[in-house]
């Protein structure tokens, strides 16, 4: 595989070169259980029935690692090969799509309907590829780039709980009656099975042209009992949900609505499965490093599913030539587009690293990595606080930078999607105790709520449950870096620290369980110190300006430590 700076220096020429380049690149209802992951696919046995193909949280067309992982080239090989099988396959995406990535930043999400317009190998109407809403698609405050993607769509968008408000005060109607692409309800007939879709997106951002109907279970359970009920009328004998949620809401709706045979899930941006009584859960990495499959078939008068985690990656699932030159001809146009925007080229040096930069979400979102440490302490440093935090959400590069390698240009557009502003406020200790608590809780679920931190270090510790993992962090195993000794000394539950972070953390963290941080909720959040208004990509790469030779040289140094139930506690001496 050549690397991504190759990949965007053939760029500069034709794009027929760079899609030739790739083009070699490329030659190179009843829930049943998981078969073992493989790339390759094994054939069905089951005759009649049909496949869904899932995928979710797609935001890089040509996926990770220079195109090594995933992307929506090798999607196209998959769904090919599952359909030489014979049996119908459905596509279904559960949701974040057009936002946020570097080309929906400066293309407006053209790219990926694009590429999923070709995702059949035609140019005709898919109506086996259906998508409902993210919480992103909404990223945008103009409603009209929105409907305009939606417009340009090539196959069905299902949404039942999401309505459009076209002027303040209006009545919200369905997006289908603005876009004939958009349906609230989906009945097929796939392989002799009549399969009812309903799509359901989390009310995460709001916007005045927006209504989402989901905001407490009550209005959510009229919601989808009608729902359901309608397509049962229609005569659908299998139910599935397309949701864009938070696991633990899928996993409510599994046990309000047993009707519901399968949840294909998105948000989390990990692969994740459950099983609630009957129904099947299932969620993809993001951008398609992995895809779920899930064969459906009828035996003894009963519909029955299993499932397969299938990754995408390297030669096993190669990118479809012709998907893979449509990638390539829009790489061409993103490189031009944000040098005459920006005046900088995608691949224009920025820094070179001593360690592995790990901005996968996986990664970024769930454990300690040095790019978090880096970042975190830019603002510390800078707004001269005493400790610092960054929710991984904020970073969307969804890709490392190596031990050795060049921070470019392109990496900064992707890590800094969201300028957000530094701000400095002031918490308790025990404030920041039930942060810390908060953070890791769902660390191996990718939820943007986790921290990267700085100023400070801690261990948390899990226990295995049937319900799953419980974590907790003492006040014992938390310590804050003393400025005048350069030594870590014991978090003082009763002290006030001063901090720093992200204005989206301070205004809307209570959406992602921090109720500390409710100002943009009509509530409150800590007191804000007096700064300067500052860009936090401005003072990051003020930063490395300064850094000699630019070098980055930030490592995992232990600030936040897993430690399973029964390992044993260290024995004083504070946190190594």
């Amino acid at each position: 595989m050549i690397p991504l700076g190759e990949l965007f220096a053939v760029t500069r020429r034709r794009a027929s070169i760079l899609a030739s380049a790739l083009l070699l690149l490329a030659s190179g209802c009843t829930s049943g259980g998981e078969r073992t992951s493989v790339a390759k696919v094994p054939p069905v046995a089951a005759p009649g029935g049909f496949t869904i193909l899932q995928i979710n949280d797609t935001y890089k067309i040509e996926g990770l690692v220079a195109g090594e992982i995933g992307g929506l080239a090798r999607v196209r090989t998959l769904r090919r090969r599952l359909e030489a099988e014979g049996r119908p396959v459905l596509v279904l995406h559960a949701g974040d799509l057009l936002f946020p990535s570097v080309a929906s930043k400066f293309l407006g999400g053209t790219a990926m309907i694009d590429a999923l317009n070709h995702l059949d190998g035609s140019a005709a109407h898919d109506r086996l590829l259906v998508a409902t809403f993210g919480n992103h698609e909404f990223d945008d405050p103009d409603p009209g780039l929105l409907l305009e993607r939606l417009a340009e769509s090539r196959f069905v968008w299902l949404s039942s709980n999401v309505r459009f408000r076209p002027e303040p005060g209006a009545p919200a109607e369905p997006f289908s009656t603005r876009v004939e692409q958009v349906v609230e309800t989906l009945v097929l007939d796939l392989g002799g099975i009549r399969v009812g879709l309903l799509g359901l997106t989390n009310d995460d951002l709001p916007r005045p042209w927006l209504e989402i109907d989901y905001r407490d279970r009550e209005s959510r359970r009229r919601l989808v009992a009608a729902t359901i009920e309608r397509l049962r009328a229609e005569g659908a004998e299998m139910i599935v949900a397309l949701t864009h949620q938070e696991l633990g809401e899928d996993e409510w709706l599994a046990r309000e609505f047993p009707a519901i045979d399968w949840i294909v899930g998105g948000h989390e941006h990990v692969y994740l499965s459950r099983r609630v009584g009957a129904t099947g859960i299932t969620k993809a990495d993001a951008d398609a490093k992995s895809a779920i499959r899930i064969d459906v078939s009828r035996r003894a008068g009963r519909i029955e599913a299993e499932f397969q985690k299938l990754d995408l990656v390297g030669d096993e699932v190669p990118p479809d030539p012709e998907l893979a030159g449509l990638v390539a001809r829009w790489l061409v146009r993103l490189e031009s587009t944000v040098r005459e925007r920006t005046g900088r080229g995608l691949l224009d040096a920025v820094a070179t690293t001593a360690h592995a930069l790990e901005g996968v979400e996986p990664a970024i979102r769930g454990r300690e990595t040095a790019l978090g440490n880096f970042l975190a302490d830019v603002l510390r440093e800078r707004l001269g606080t005493e400790i610092a935090f960054v929710n991984g959400g904020a970073v969307r590069v969804n890709d490392d930078v190596p031990a050795g390698g060049t921070v470019r240009v392109y990496e900064l557009e992707g890590i800094f999607y969201y300028d957000n502003l530094p701000v400095a406020f002031e918490l308790t200790g025990g404030e920041l105790l039930a942060l810390l608590e908060r953070s890791v809780s769902e660390a191996t679920l990718g939820h943007g709520r986790f921290l990267q931190v700085s100023g400070l270090r801690f261990r948390y510790r899990v226990r295995a449950t049937p319900e799953g993992e419980q974590t907790r962090v003492e006040p014992g195993e938390v310590e804050v870096l003393e400025a005048a000794s350069g030594r870590f000394v014991p978090l003082e539950l009763g002290r006030t620290y001063s901090a720093a972070s992200l204005d989206y953390l301070w205004e809307h963290g209570s959406r992602d369980g921090y109720p500390l941080f409710s100002a943009g909720a009509g509530g409150s959040s800590p007191r804000r110190l007096d700064r300067p208004r500052l860009s936090w990509r401005g003072i990051t790469e003020e930063a490395i300006a300064a850094l000699p030779q630019r070098r980055i040289t930030t490592r995992i140094e232990g600030r936040i430590v897993r430690v399973e139930a029964d390992a044993a506690r260290g024995a004083g001496g504070g946190i190594p």
